[in-house]
């Protein structure tokens, strides 16, 4: 079952990640242009995605951070030759408090997996590409500011937009844009269809920023997975 679990959280984790970059998330140490910070709805992965509820209650009501991504405007995919995540870097207590803050505002929603679990595979699959720029507590620091600063669910609530409603695609992403000086981000939808009705629920929120994790940067415009934006957004937590 363990085994199972692992399987799991590897396939849904690597097929996220193809889905928002369309091969943009770049896993070569310093071959990368911008980075991806991805947020995520924990009701709809949960609830529509993975459909099984994910066994933990109860979800919080904001969004999460999904990772934060080195990546390129090229396409390439090299295997990443950073080093490894460290538990017992992050482990040390002088990380009490940011490991405190990542407990809430980056965690693992799967069944079985830790918290520790999760940061490590996301370290391992796209942070350590930026060891060159970013120590690993260093990385997971800028993610925790990051999300301080654009909680989604924040900037939604600062637009009158809020959960348990459907909107305009234009409405969820003109609400992000009025926050990241008018770049373009992604908005990553889940299908869901039910009595032959199909409606998208809003599952990712992605803002793009350079290749220090500063300044938002236009978001690459892609494929899957984007919201259909003549059909209405359902936004859920």
């Amino acid at each position: 079952m363990k085994f199972l679990e692992t399987i799991v959280f590897m396939v849904l984790g690597i097929a996220l990640s193809i889905n928002i970059g369309g091969n943009m998330s770049c896993n070569a140490a310093g071959q990368y242009d911008y980075f991806q910070f991805v947020q995520e709805s924990p009701f709809v992965f949960c609830k529509i995605m993975d459909g099984n509820g994910c066994n933990i209650l109860p979800l919080p009501w904001i969004f999460t951070i999904h990772g934060l991504w080195p990546s390129n405007f090229t396409h390439r995919h090299e295997p990443c030759v950073g080093a490894q995540f460290s538990r017992d870097v992050m482990n040390e207590a002088s990380n009490n408090e940011l490991r405190a803050d990542l407990e809430l505002s980056w965690r693992s929603f799967i069944s079985g997996r830790s918290n520790m679990d999760f940061w490590e595979y996301e370290y391992n699959t796209h942070g350590k590409c930026s060891d060159h720029k970013f120590s690993q507590m260093q990385y997971f620091d800028r993610a925790r500011s990051l999300w301080k600063q654009y909680k989604a669910h924040t900037l939604f609530s600062n637009s009158s937009i809020e959960p348990g409603k459907s909107y305009r695609f234009t409405d969820l992403e003109q609400a992000i844009r009025s926050f990241i000086g008018g770049r373009r981000p992604l908005l990553l939808c889940e299908q869901s269809k039910r009595k032959k009705k199909t409606k998208q629920y809003l599952l990712e929120v992605v803002i793009c920023f350079d290749d220090r994790a500063i300044n938002p940067v236009n978001c690459p415009k892609r494929m899957s997975k984007e919201c259909l934006p003549q059909s209405p957004v359902w936004y859920m937590l």
